[in-house]
């Protein structure tokens, strides 16, 4: 059994730690997907993009700042003027093209369900 040293698990947490940073206007980079965004590709789009702002059960995210998705239950026009507009403190086009229309989807399907 190969032992792991000290400073390659130090390694490992500060990539995990920059990748949670990325989220809602983080200074991370949107993920991108091909046009056939599959469900779990759309909920790990909003986990990265969204989720640190947002409520969304579905996506197991816990975010205080913006609207809870669940609660509002948002139609995917609503959800898709949202991302390209960014209404209030909410970034612009945070995902855009087939990944914007695929998170608008994923949650006008999953809130409040």
């Amino acid at each position: 059994m190969r032992r792991v040293s000290r400073r390659t698990n130090l390694g490992v947490v500060a990539v995990a730690a920059a990748l949670l940073a990325g989220g809602c206007g983080g200074g991370g980079g949107p993920a991108t997907t091909s046009a056939g965004t599959t469900n779990s590709a759309a909920k790990l789009l909003f986990a990265r993009n969204c989720g640190a702002c947002h409520k969304l059960a579905a996506a197991g995210t816990e975010g205080s700042v913006g609207a809870d998705l669940d609660e509002v239950g948002p139609s995917r026009g609503a959800v898709l003027r949202a991302i390209v507009e960014g209404p209030g403190s909410m970034p612009p086009a945070l995902v855009t093209g087939t990944d914007a229309q695929s998170v608008a989807d994923y949650v006008a399907r999953t809130a409040g369900r």
